[in-house]
C-alpha cells in the first residue's frame, strides 16, 4: 500500500503571513491537527496545535502580532506518492513527526497523519483477522 492510497487529499492550508489567531480558528473549525504553510503557493512551512499552543502560552499582546512565518516548523519534511507504507511508518518513527504533507513535484497533493497510519493498520488486522465484508465496508463511511 501506498501513501497515495491512504493520504488525506483534503489540503488546508494558509499563508505564511496569516495572523496566528485566524488560523487557530480555522484549525479548530476545520478540526485539524496541522496547518500547512504557504508563500506563493508553494509549500514553506507547517504548524501544528503544538505551536498554537506554545504561541497562546505568550503574553496577549504577542500573540495577537504573531504571523504563522513566526512559529511555523520549517523545513518540513514530506514523502512521495509512492512511499510505501513501511516508509512512512519509519520516517514518522524517525523524525516524531504525526503530520506529513505528501508532494509531486512542487505541488501537495495530500498529507498523511497518525491517525491515517492507524486507519490503515486497524483495517489491515480486520482483513488478515478474517474479519465480515459488512465491518469492513463501514470502515470506509
Amino acid at each position: 500500500m501506498i501513501a497515495r492510497d491512504f493520504m488525506t487529499s483534503m489540503i488546508i492550508a494558509a499563508d505564511h503571513d496569516t495572523p496566528v489567531v485566524e488560523a487557530a480558528r480555522l484549525m479548530a473549525a476545520e478540526d485539524i491537527g496541522s496547518l500547512l504553510v504557504t508563500r506563493s503557493e508553494m509549500l514553506a512551512g507547517m504548524v501544528t496545535r503544538r505551536e498554537i499552543v506554545g504561541a497562546q502560552l505568550l503574553s496577549d499582546e504577542s500573540y495577537h502580532s504573531l504571523v504563522l512565518a513566526d512559529i511555523m516548523t520549517t523545513p518540513v519534511i514530506t514523502i512521495g506518492p509512492d512511499a510505501d507504507l513501511g516508509q512512512v511508518i519509519a520516517l514518522m518513527n524517525q523524525t516524531g513527526e504525526r503530520h506529513v504533507p505528501v508532494v509531486e513535484g512542487d505541488a501537495i497533493i495530500g498529507i498523511v497523519t497518525a491517525t491515517d497510519i492507524i486507519r490503515v493498520l486497524a483495517t489491515m488486522k480486520l482483513i488478515a483477522d478474517g474479519a465480515p465484508r459488512s465491518i469492513l465496508e463501514s470502515e470506509d463511511d
